[in-house]
């Protein structure tokens, strides 16, 4: 979705067909690639393991740049970037998956190098793009690029409730994906309904999980603010005067 329905603090407006979040590309269609081009992306960015990035690899548009910046390390892929059906179970159990595992994620985004350099350079993208627009994307869109989302709202001066709206609107596309999961961890569990609330908790964007990226931040670098400055190098007024009208 293109942020530019949404407002800074400051009443500046976000440029139209320059900044948009996404789930995953590797199933898109002719008619979604014809919707790409009407919002003139000219680069996407991948959140995604490696592991996710090959196996379940992005349709190419002509025209395209693709770039990649793992987010995570190799050794925790988040949960909704391994989501194949076979392996729900392992996603929605009380013991590995569930909200555990997503609180684990969005902490980790903040202490591991490879969350701090995949969004160090995708600031640095952002940033030096002048024309055309930047579409991000991981897996359902709502964790690793929602974050992104996050820190970019947050450079460009939205205000927190408008932050918050944009993490959790992820909700209502992610209503189809429970829906079509929610027969396939049943079956695989023998009718195991006491698993579906783990399965909702892993397919959801949480409040809990963004007040625990916001204290990790908050406790290791400060502030946000601090964070964007000196630890992801980001040229706030920079950002601003490319994106903001």
């Amino acid at each position: 979705r293109d942020l530019s329905y949404y407002k800074t603090s400051e009443g500046k407006s976000i440029k139209e067909n320059r900044l948009i979040r996404s789930g995953h590309l590797h199933t898109i269609n002719e008619n979604d690639i014809k919707t790409l081009k009407k919002h003139n992306v000219k680069i996407i960015v991948d959140f995604r393991s490696e592991h996710e990035f090959v196996n379940k690899a992005d349709v190419r548009i002509d025209g395209v740049t693709y770039l990649n910046f793992p987010a995570l390390p190799k050794k925790e892929l988040a949960s909704t970037g391994k989501n194949s059906d076979s392996n729900l179970l392992d996603l929605v159990s009380e013991e590995k998956g569930g909200k555990k595992m997503l609180l684990s994620t969005y902490r980790n985004l903040f202490l591991t190098e490879e969350g701090t350099l995949a969004y160090k350079n995708f600031f640095k993208v952002v940033s030096e793009n002048k024309e055309g627009a930047i579409l991000w994307h991981c897996s359902q869109g709502k964790d690793r690029a929602g974050m992104a989302a996050f820190l970019l709202e947050y450079a460009l001066g939205l205000s927190m409730e408008d932050m918050i709206e944009d993490y959790l609107y992820t909700n209502v596309a992610m209503e189809k994906v429970i829906a079509r999961l929610t027969p396939v961890v049943l079956k695989q569990s023998n009718n195991n309904h006491s698993l579906l609330p783990h399965l909702r908790d892993v397919f959801t964007a949480q409040m809990d999980y963004l007040n625990a990226a916001i204290q990790t931040i908050n406790e290791t670098y400060g502030s946000i603010e601090n964070y964007l400055i000196n630890t992801l190098e980001v040229d706030i007024e920079k950002l601003k005067e490319n994106y903001l009208i």
